[in-house]
């Protein structure tokens, strides 16, 4: 359950905002100023959100943020302003905060805005996730799909026409772009990707064109955007179905004639780039349903790579688990030479729902619980054993035991310290709270 800070000097607010949450299934827990709310996260509280107002005694919203900032702790915040303080607002977004709501609050605006950060924290997660399956600058893949994706790469990285990368969530669009990318010889080029909805649509415009000095309050310099910082290599465009009406238009004009003027400027600017973008949503029936530009779905859909997900290209299965495990057992400093027959034969017969990020979690879970050579049943979830006829009821127990028992060493041993304790194990501090939630584990 995703754990929120609310921070408001008002107790009404503070009580508001707590039913509105729980109400929607995530826990609360909160501060009645900026200080209060630093000593919560320094105390180790787990947060995965803050929802803050701008203004209040002590230390204020704006106190909160550089706070973060300073001991780079990566939990988006989110300001809560009056209507007159939005230009503050939007100063505070530029430093980092995620986004913004204004009083009075709008509840389905406060649960959107809270449920598309979360999404894009997990978006961001996919992609770190998905770069770790290069293997000496090449994907891991056996399945003659993937091999005809890769010909079709190979075939259309020298053209600059565009190109629209589709699949479901987890399959590797961003990091086919990227091979796109290499094979074209642009490698020492930059190759600058733009994550769409992680981007505020007001922000998003100057994001991507650049603005003047001046074109709007707190534009204190010049910024190139990235389409200039893409010159001569190539914008990925990931998720690209989330670009607003307004700047799709712009959008196209850079397709169709490769020019485009920043914000606040009258200059117009020529760019000589390549443009790939990526969806894991129907733009068709979005077109039809007026919310994508039909001119701009013809444009990029020039060139049409589809990657099939996971559980169709069963022969990658292997291979790419076998490299998972290579990989977290030179991490976690484990002596792991592989798969057992059970175990291949139960990733084999698994749906893989979540793609390539579900197998490389399910191998990173296996890998922090094996204590043999090779992984066994035993090591993978429940799920996985039960669909392939592998299960072992009767080592359910045992693995609780063995998991409990390797978190609770390491906490002991590193006197309780959640982060030395998750270093310990090779996972991340977010996985080492959440077993410890599972299991009633406490730091003491």
């Amino acid at each position: 359950m995703r754990r929120i800070l609310v921070v408001d000097d008002e107790q009404n607010m503070r009580n508001a905002l707590s039913i509105l949450l729980e109400k929607h299934n995530y826990a609360v827990c909160t501060a009645c100023d900026g200080r209060e709310a630093i000593a919560t996260i320094d105390g180790g509280e787990v947060v995965d959100l803050i929802i803050t107002d701008l203004k209040m005694p002590n230390v204020d919203g704006i106190g909160v943020l550089k706070y973060l900032t300073e001991k780079k702790h990566k939990i988006p915040l989110v300001l809560i302003t009056a209507f007159g303080s939005i230009e503050a607002a939007v100063e505070a977004m530029k430093m980092g905060a995620a986004d913004f709501i204004t009083k009075p609050f709008n509840k389905d605006v406060i649960c959107h805005v809270i449920d598309r950060i979360f999404q894009m924290e997990n978006l961001n997660e996919e992609n770190r996730h998905l770069k770790g399956i290069l293997q000496n600058e090449k994907l891991v893949y056996k399945s003659s799909s993937m091999q005809q994706i890769i010909n079709t790469a190979t075939k259309i990285a020298t053209v600059a026409a565009p190109v629209l990368i589709t699949g479901e969530s987890g399959v590797g669009k961003g990091l086919i772009a990227e091979t796109i990318h290499k094979l074209g010889g642009e490698a020492s080029r930059p190759f600058i990707a733009i994550n769409c909805p992680t981007i505020p649509e007001t922000l998003l415009e100057s994001e991507l064109f650049g603005y003047r000095r001046g074109a709007f309050t707190g534009a204190d310099s010049d910024f190139k955007g990235k389409i200039r910082l893409s010159e001569g290599g190539t914008l990925f465009l990931d998720e690209i179905a989330d670009i607003p009406l307004n700047v799709q238009s712009k959008l196209l004009r850079i397709l169709e004639e490769k020019l485009f003027e920043p914000l606040g400027s009258n200059t117009t600017i020529r760019i000589n780039n390549r443009i790939i973008c990526a969806t894991n949503r129907e733009l068709k029936q979005l077109v039809d349903d007026g919310r994508f530009r039909k001119d701009l779905y013809y444009r990029i859909n020039t060139i049409t790579i589809e990657i099939p997900p996971l559980c169709k290209r069963p022969e990658d299965i292997i291979p790419l688990a076998e490299f998972f495990i290579t990989h977290f057992a030179k991490q976690m400093r484990k002596e792991i030479t592989g798969l057992s027959e059970k175990v291949r034969q139960a990733l084999i017969h698994y749906t893989w729902p979540g793609n390539v990020r579900e197998l490389r979690n399910v191998m990173e879970r296996a890998v922090v619980l094996s204590q043999d050579k090779k992984i066994e049943p035993a090591d993978l979830p429940l799920e996985l054993r039960e669909g392939s006829g592998v299960d072992q009821p009767q080592q359910d127990n045992k693995l609780e035991s063995v998991e409990v028992s390797l978190l609770k060493d390491a906490l002991n041993a590193n006197r309780g310290n959640v982060t030395a304790a998750a270093v310990a194990l090779g996972i991340s501090r977010s996985t080492l709270r959440y077993r410890m939630k599972k299991y009633g584990l406490v730091r003491g």
